[in-house]
């Protein structure tokens, strides 16, 4: 198969390759065939081989938000490193595998803002959009214009209002077969781009305060939880034994945050092997360094039944990251 692959895709294709690496999280076992896609053209390629051989595919972006099997993954790996950036007016094209940190970086530096919050957005455009990705209450579909993805077998156009953007998801999350080649996002021009600029420095010194950049984690762990009515919300205060003039905090949909929850019920510094609730924000599950990818499920399994347990399965958290290889 490895010379199948080689022949229809590259001879860069290689086999065995560890891919621990290549994600945040420094685990995960070996892909069986791995191969860096550098243009739209590559991925395109790859796709149509894996699927003509019959070999199960992967497409892995920055390496954040995912959990690779202690396994590894039976199949194909395509690492995007497809990074053109073009900026023109207000326009940015931006190939998927450009890391969206040097996204926000360099719209900021060309005098545009509206991207300056996902300077600490770990990972790659292509993967921001396909998980919506989103911190300090902003959202890459806010930005995003339009997105040129591979679909049918070819590659097409998708306009924002059909990527159906939901919290952490799209319709490219929805439909795996779909796979993002390009984005094009819209952002403004800054009326004062050394005031751009301090707003960048702004969120890299506050994600530097905030979560645990000095351990290897996938990002934010658990989705935010969404209380289906107010009833749930004044039970949930009950629960956590609350003081009347003690209110729970939101965000601006409502949503409680997992990490508030998380550490509402003690469990910052939880472990289980290697792997470890952080102490500076719960929602983040990190590694000492040494954690397998079964301590990490060990975890997340350990949470939410704590938290399910704890609020008699009214709270019943949602991971964000994704399997790999499982």
């Amino acid at each position: 198969m490895l010379q199948k692959l080689r022949q229809d895709i590259s001879p860069a294709v290689r086999e065995n390759e560890p891919l621990a690496p290549y994600t945040t999280y420094k685990i995960g076992g070996p892909a069986r065939y791995f191969f860096e896609a550098t243009s739209a053209e590559d991925v395109v390629l790859a796709v149509k081989a894996a699927s003509r051989l019959e070999v199960p595919c992967y497409v892995l972006g920055g390496g954040s938000n995912v959990l690779v099997s202690d396994e590894g993954f039976r199949g194909l790996v395509i690492l995007m490193k497809n990074r053109g950036i073009l900026i023109k007016d207000d326009m940015v094209l931006v190939e998927a595998g450009a890391v969206v940190g040097q996204v926000s970086q360099k719209t900021v530096e060309a005098g545009l803002t509206g991207f300056e919050w996902a300077v600490g957005l770990p990972g790659t455009v292509g993967g921001a959009v396909r998980g919506n990705a989103g911190m300090w209450g902003s959202e890459i579909r806010n930005s995003v214009e339009s997105v040129w993805a591979m679909r049918d077998g070819s590659e097409q156009p998708v306009s924002r209002e059909e990527c159906g953007f939901g919290y952490r998801t799209s319709v490219f999350k929805r439909e795996p077969g779909w796979v993002i080649l390009k984005v094009a996002l819209r952002l403004r021009k800054a009326e004062d781009p050394a005031l751009a600029k301090q707003v960048l420095v702004k969120y890299l010194m506050r994600k530097k305060e905030s979560q645990p950049v000095e351990w290897p984690s996938a990002g934010c762990a658990f989705q935010n939880w969404q209380p289906p009515s107010d009833a749930d919300m004044d039970a949930l205060h009950h629960r956590f034994d609350l003081n009347t003039d003690e209110k729970i905090p939101c965000t601006d949909t409502g949503a409680v945050p997992a990490g508030w929850i998380i550490d509402r019920l003690g469990l910052k510094g939880y472990k289980v092997g290697h792997a470890s609730v952080s102490e500076k924000h719960a929602n983040f599950l990190v590694s000492d360094g040494a954690a397998k990818a079964a301590d990490v499920i060990g975890l997340i399994s350990a949470v939410k039944m704590k938290v399910r347990n704890s609020t008699d399965g009214m709270v019943q958290l949602t991971e964000e990251i994704e399997l790999v290889g499982f």
